[in-house]
């Protein structure tokens, strides 16, 4: 049995950092980095670690194999999207080009097998509403022993319905979406991080107020 962390939307590296930092044995996990615009901060983890277990794919999680255009804010890398619906929420300016993109059901079910122990980690800036649906429909959630992810909501043009979707999504595959910051993962803490519909509730009146 093989132990896999997908790190889906590394941007800094700093969600590996975590895990590697906090994991009972994350030693022995093999961990994959997905991020489209790799900078250098994830780079240099991997040269500072040299660790064969870890290594990156500069390509964006999707529903496919082929290309998607990528929007970048240009104040940075945090935030950068799949979706032209995020770049109309946010007051910033996005310049956009052509990435490569994976199907990642595709990708799990080409690399790994059900007796193996995935982690799933998804910050993908609102390419969750498109992703766990695709997992779901190719039965790949069967793959999956750990999920977490961050569900962006009003801050990607979704409603709440559309969340709430998603974590009908996970009840239904015997899944429990926790909640998850690369800043301030910690392990002992993870299991009290569930993703609820009062703690949406919550976050969408946060967002409504921010006017999002």
């Amino acid at each position: 049995m093989r132990k896999i962390f997908i790190d889906g939307g590394a941007n800094k590296g700093q969600s590996t950092r975590s895990f590697l930092r906090e994991w009972p044995n994350a030693k022995d996990f093999e961990i994959f980095m997905f991020e489209p615009s790799p900078k250098g901060e994830v780079l240099n983890i991997l040269k500072s670690l040299e660790n064969n277990k870890i290594s990156l794919e500069p390509n964006a999680i999707w529903t496919h194999d082929g290309e998607i255009t990528f929007y970048e804010k240009a104040s940075g890398s945090q935030g950068n999207t799949l979706l032209h619906e995020k770049t109309q929420k946010e007051k910033r300016s996005f310049t956009h080009r052509k990435i490569k993109c994976i199907s990642l059901s595709k990708w799990i079910k080409d690399n790994f097998s059900e007796d193996d122990y995935i982690i799933l980690k998804l910050d993908i800036e609102g390419a969750e509403y498109d992703v766990l649906p695709d997992l779901k429909e190719n039965k790949v959630l069967s793959f999956i022993d750990l999920f977490f992810c961050e569900i962006h909501g009003s801050k990607c043009g979704k409603s709440f319905e559309e969340s709430m979707e998603l974590l009908d999504i996970c009840s239904e595959a015997g899944l429990v979406a926790y909640r998850w910051n690369g800043e301030t993962f910690k392990f002992k803490e993870y299991k009290e991080r569930v993703y609820t519909k009062k703690h949406l509730n919550k976050e969408f009146a946060k967002w409504k107020k921010r006017g999002l």
